[in-house]
């Protein structure tokens, strides 16, 4: 197969091993953990336990990471071949995605009813995301090829429509792929009008960055004879998508094992390198407990080696008497890569505040001075 820049790859990457491989990293690999793996101690209301928390990110691909893979097909007419290769390639890829952890995927579509007026959308959703991927499948097969008037279509828009739309169902925690398959180029406000909702290649880079999308952009004119999907230099790193901040690859497929292997080499790709790593509350915050976590470690760090991060602690108030549990994630870029749980029992009741015995002393003083007014007009009437 060969790739976007014309170079042959002859091996195929079908597993988090293979992609570690091709990016020069470990092969093997322990999975990324924050300790202690589980704390529990009992304070009072008002008082404070701290948990120094360590996190370590192993060296080579990740094994215990989650994942939202958002497949976006071109269904316009040249597309029928290409989906029928996606479709074949589907059940192969998330299997092998499944060794860098939780995978969770996702189908839309578009066409181009801005431009011809005849197709019946240029975005549609039919799969949100989702951990079945027999779902997944399903909305796959079902697609059709048809329509699509002039070459151009709209797949800045779709992308655009699948990062910011709430229906598409990112989950917090797991990094965002977007897997974008076609044959054409798509319409742009500023270069290939009418775009549906005035996108340019430049407004569509900025949404995927700006929502941290790794994108995946297959381009299927070696099997459709069409232009292709970059052949006005919209998604490569020279002057398209990938030279604007947006993270991943474009290659192009004539077959479903080509897109395994190009799919598992970007997302192994994607999870190489991170510079924001983070402790976060999994689940929302705890009752009974207020909980205070340590600042993000910043720096260029790589899956080559395993890194180990000394957060410090995570300092626990106990608000109310209860069992307070919560869980801690550790984060990189973003991306949930391990949790630990903690229990906190708290006992005892809140102490008033200072300002509270203020107000109680006066309110005292005020029922006092009421009492010695009565007893006063008391003595004085009977004296008259």
């Amino acid at each position: 197969m060969k790739n976007a820049s014309g170079i042959l790859r002859v091996s195929l990457l079908t597993s988090a091993a293979g992609a570690a491989l091709a990016l020069g990293l470990p092969v093997s690999a322990s999975a990324d953990s924050l300790s202690p793996s589980t704390f529990s101690t009992t304070i009072s209301v008002g008082g404070t336990a701290d948990i120094a928390k360590t996190g370590v990110i192993s060296a080579g691909a990740p094994t215990t990471a989650n994942a939202d893979v958002m497949f976006i097909v071109d269904t316009t007419g040249s597309m029928g071949p290409a989906i029928t290769q996606v479709d074949a390639a589907l059940a192969s890829t998330v299997s092998s995605l499944s060794a860098f952890g939780t995978i969770a995927t996702g189908v839309a579509e578009y066409k181009d009813k801005t431009s011809d007026g005849y197709d019946p959308f240029d975005y549609q959703l039919d799969q949100a995301i989702t951990g079945n991927s027999a779902l997944t499948q399903s909305a796959i097969g079902a697609l059709t090829a048809g329509g699509g008037g002039d070459d151009p279509e709209q797949g800045l828009f779709a992308l655009t429509s699948a990062t910011t739309d709430p229906a598409t169902g990112w989950q917090a925690g797991a990094k965002k792929i977007e897997v974008i398959v076609g044959d054409a180029p798509s319409h742009s406000a500023d270069a290939l009008p009418p775009a549906a909702g005035g996108v340019t290649v430049a407004s569509t880079a900025s949404t995927l960055a700006s929502n941290g999308v790794t994108l995946i952009a297959l381009n299927a004119s070696e099997i459709t004879g069409d232009s292709g999907l970059d052949s006005q230099g919209q998604f490569d790193s020279t002057t398209g998508l990938l030279s604007m901040g947006v993270g991943g690859s474009l290659t192009n497929f004539t077959n479903a094992a080509d897109i395994t292997a190009d799919i598992v080499a970007a997302v192994g790709a994607a999870f190489a390198t991170y510079s924001d790593v983070s402790l976060g509350l999994v689940g929302g915050a705890p009752s009974d407990c207020s909980v205070s976590l340590p600042g993000s470690i910043m720096g260029s760090f790589s899956r080559s080696a395993a890194e180990t991060f000394g957060f410090g602690d995570v300092a626990v108030t106990g608000t109310h008497a209860g069992t307070c549990s919560f869980t801690v994630g550790l984060f990189a870029d973003g991306t949930l890569l391990a949790t630990e749980v903690d229990s906190v029992t708290v006992t005892g009741s809140a102490t008033p505040e200072p300002s509270t015995w203020a107000m109680m002393i006066i309110g005292f003083a005020a029922f006092g001075y009421m009492g010695y007014r009565k007893r006063a007009k008391v003595t004085f009437s009977s004296l008259a």
